[in-house]
């Protein structure tokens, strides 16, 4: 999902660090001190050091790397804390978490790790985990068929090219809907030629009529741009897709030596570039919801703009990978056969250049009642419509894995519902 279309908490809350993290920090966490805080920083001090030495004892047996979770536990279960409560509750509830922690076992291993209100006991999850396995057998019933698919604007079939590339540097720009003409050599001005509104336009009563107005800056339609930035592109048809880099079908065996997953759901981020819209990440989960690919990748062309409001990626510092290579990761993972799970993936597989067509799209499995005028539900709509949970309210991005997990979640209940 390009556009706009862990833990399930508002967004005050932190996201506790996962498991597999490269932690390097470990001892008893030093916390900052935040001047909006309800509770004085010495006591708020005090908590996060008893919850770290709990966690030093739980994670005894994962030597190293259990004494840097420790730390990073530490100040996960305070802030956790701290965001759910107030100068009068704070108190109690740490005293609680405290006591829970002092019951809990050692780890059992790095699938045994985290901060209380997200930690499982391995028992209970191995039994909740089995009760899913079996749910997910209905999962084929719920594909979407291949016409379905292309009404959506998914790529079923590898391009034919029956004609020569074509290449037209004048673009539409994405935002400003002006005719410009793209190029890798940029000056300052053309970094500053785009005047935009972040956000589309809404309808609100003002003197008891309808008006449409922005709402990232509050302007009446027609008005100029609350934003600037380079003009940008993305390339729709799968041709003119194909010839810059081409589709390949997944393959019918699984490039992995380990057996392909049944059903993953997958999210991807994507970027503007002086090539058009590019993947950036790519994160996968399996049907339990654990976490099984997760890697930033580099574009093919510079970066205009790291769309960085929706992804919540600020830099590509620490990408290893290409597009040709995040893919065979990908397909190490999968079969022709397997289902993926997401919300409006046509974009994702177009940037991943990758024709797959057994796809559950949560879009599609619960249609908008004007889905004949393209009117689609956004996950954080379906999200709060089905599950009563709120999502991407985060100020610094969306979160790869709780969209994924929460379009699991989506096609979960509706099997569920549709067995009951």
């Amino acid at each position: 999902m390009a556009r706009p279309d862990t833990s399930r908490k508002p967004a005050t809350a932190s996201k506790p660090t996962a498991p597999g993290s490269k932690l390097t920090v470990s001892g008893p966490p030093v916390l900052k001190i935040d001047i909006r805080a309800h509770s004085k920083p010495l006591f708020r001090q005090a908590v996060a050091t008893q919850f770290y030495n709990e966690f030093v004892r739980i994670y005894t047996p994962l030597a190293e790397e259990g004494a840097c979770l420790a730390t990073a536990h530490a100040v996960d279960q305070e802030k956790d804390v701290h965001s759910k409560t107030n100068q009068g509750s704070y108190r109690s509830l740490a005293a609680s978490i405290l006591q829970r922690l002092k019951k809990r076992p050692t780890s059992t291993g790095l699938d045994d790790v985290g901060i209380d209100g997200v930690w499982v006991d391995p028992s209970v999850k191995a039994s909740e985990d089995q009760a899913l396995e079996k749910i997910w057998v209905a999962a084929g019933k719920y594909v979407q068929t291949k016409e379905q698919l292309e009404d959506n604007g998914y790529p079923v079939a590898v391009p034919v090219e029956s004609t020569p590339p074509r290449y037209d540097p004048k673009k539409e720009c994405e935002r400003c809907t002006k005719m410009f003409e793209v190029s890798e050599d940029l000056e300052e001005i053309d970094m500053h030629a785009c005047h935009y509104h972040q956000m589309r336009l809404r309808n609100k009563l003002h003197n008891g009529d309808k008006i449409k107005y922005f709402p990232c800056c509050d302007a009446p339609q027609g008005s100029t741009g609350c934003q600037d930035g380079p003009h940008v592109y993305k390339e729709d048809e799968f041709i003119d897709l194909h010839h810059q880099i081409p589709f390949i079908e997944t393959p019918k065996e699984c490039l992995g030596s380990k057996k392909p997953h049944s059903v993953v759901a997958m999210d991807c981020e994507m970027c503007y570039t002086t090539g058009g819209f590019e993947l950036i990440r790519i994160s996968v989960v399996d049907k339990l919801g654990k976490i099984i690919m997760d890697e930033l990748v580099k574009p093919g062309h510079p970066v205009l703009d790291l769309n960085s409001r929706f992804s919540g990626i600020t830099s590509l510092e620490d990408a290893q990978l290409d597009l040709e290579q995040a893919r065979r990761k990908f397909l190490e993972l999968i079969n022709r056969d397997t289902i993926i799970v997401g919300q409006s993936l046509e974009n994702d597989f177009k940037v991943l250049r990758l024709v797959h067509t057994r796809v559950i799209d949560t879009a599609m499995l619960y249609p908008h009642p004007q889905a004949y005028l393209n009117y689609r539900y956004s996950l954080q709509k379906l999200a709060k419509m089905h599950l009563s949970i709120n999502i991407q309210e985060s100020e610094t991005g969306h979160d790869s894995f709780e969209d994924a997990k929460t379009c699991l979640d989506l096609v979960r209940i509706k099997m569920e519902k549709d067995a009951s």
